[in-house]
């Protein structure tokens, strides 16, 4: 046991490295470093198809006026908390709005409601290119795990202005038959239509077989290869309605749902209540949660209960430097993503929880185990292996580790470790 002032480490493991990692390593010359944990995705940037049509789209408006509001768009949808309607401290509160039917409802406008063109311009220059990193990035693990999916159809709830389409289309551009983009907001649909036309409404779109609605399809039994909520979970006002909303959106998919939030403690807490709810309701081997747990249990952060969320880091390259200028920048997200079928081989690889600590000879990564615990190992070579070693050493925040680790019994370890 090797003890760094109150951090306590433990070296008391047996780790057995994945068969496939182990041969593409020693007989295919695999660098460890490219072992089929990572998730090669880093400084995402957007195409420059995308980027060209933004510059079309933005070009009746002043651009610094633009790059400024984004930016204060993004500071609020970083810091939003969510009070739903049916809490114990609202409930009573607004009675008479809920029994009014939706239509006749008067909706509080927020810094959120998208209700013209220069709000919607907004959210492309303020938040396209984060929120095209992450869906990027998940979809880059999916595609890794799973090469052999071959989509027909997405759905793309909240869509915005259009990352998940630009996203998903980066990988499966060829099988998709049908993309379906479902937006609240008629002139965000108009603007992600436009995008797609190049900036000219009287050019083709790039992407073929994409449609627009406000609503989603009426008809229950209609099934989509993938379905897509990212940040828009949010505008639900109850909890009742959020929920109704994952049920519509669970029966809906029929082989991947990939719900994603901002990486706040609130965003965090809405996504864990969406799984428990899941979970209570829908606990069955046909469909399974496919990331980012390596466990179907209880999430061990709201476990421990110590107001760290569960988040994941994307980096990326801005289409138009801040205003203090910088080109590059990161975004801290969480996400859900369930699978219908059969778990794959890596389902129950260690999920790095945290970046990895390189120091000499060693390497110390936080990890969510398949057990349902977060656990802190050090790996060295002289314990492990040189092989085991290189690889943790080369994994990053979020990234899977190519191995199987049995932690052995020892009073300390059961303990809650504090995080560095």
């Amino acid at each position: 046991m090797t003890t760094f002032g109150k951090v306590h480490y433990t070296t008391k493991v047996k780790c057995e490295l994945d068969s496939i990692t182990e041969k593409e390593i020693t007989e295919q010359g695999l660098k460890p470093r490219k072992h089929r944990g990572r998730i090669k995705c880093n400084n995402t940037a957007i195409g420059p198809e995308i980027h060209d049509a933004i510059i079309k789209c933005v070009k009746d408006y002043p651009l610094k006026s633009l790059v400024a509001d984004g930016q204060r768009l993004n500071n609020c949808v970083r810091s939003r908390k969510w009070f739903p309607l049916d809490t114990p401290s609202n409930r009573g509160s607004d009675r008479s709005s809920e029994r009014m039917p939706s239509s006749a409802r008067r909706q509080s406008s927020s810094a959120f409601d998208m209700h013209d063109e220069y709000s919607c311009l907004t959210q492309l220059i303020g938040r396209a290119d984060a929120e095209y990193a992450v869906l990027k990035r998940i979809f880059t693990e999916i595609n890794q795990r799973d090469p052999e999916l071959k989509p027909r159809s997405f759905l793309d709830f909240g869509a915005g202005v259009g990352t998940g389409t630009w996203a998903v289309t980066d990988f499966w551009r060829e099988h998709l038959f049908e993309i379906l983009s479902v937006d609240k907001s008629r002139h965000m649909n108009d603007l992600a239509e436009l995008v797609l036309r190049q900036g000219d409404p009287n050019k083709a779109t790039m992407l073929r077989n994409v449609f627009y609605r406000q609503f989603l399809p009426a008809n229950p039994e209609r099934k989509y290869d993938i379905v897509l909520s990212s940040f828009s979970l949010f505008d639900q006002p109850s909890r009742r309605r959020l929920y109704e909303l994952v049920d519509q959106l669970y029966s809906t998919f029929d082989k991947y749902l990939i719900l994603v939030e901002q990486g706040s403690n609130a965003g965090f807490q809405l996504l864990d209540g969406i799984r428990n709810h899941i979970r209570r309701n829908y606990d069955t081997d046909e469909k399974h949660l496919f990331a980012p747990c390596p466990h179907s249990k209880a999430c061990p952060r709201m476990v421990k209960d110590d107001g760290t969320p569960c988040n994941f880091e994307a980096t990326y390259t801005r289409s138009f430097p801040s205003s203090d200028g910088h080109q590059y920048g990161s975004i801290l997200y969480s996400y859900l993503v369930y699978r219908k079928g059969a778990p794959d081989n890596a389902h129950q690889f260690p999920r790095l929880v945290r970046p990895t600590a390189v120091r000499s000879k060693h390497c110390v990564c936080h990890v969510c185990s398949a057990d349902g615990k977060l656990r802190d190992v050090a790996f060295t070579t002289a314990k492990h292996g040189q092989i085991v070693h290189r690889c943790a050493k080369a994994s990053r925040w979020g990234d899977l580790l190519p191995m199987h680790v049995q932690w052995l019994n020892s009073a300390k370890d059961e303990e809650p470790s504090e995080e560095t």
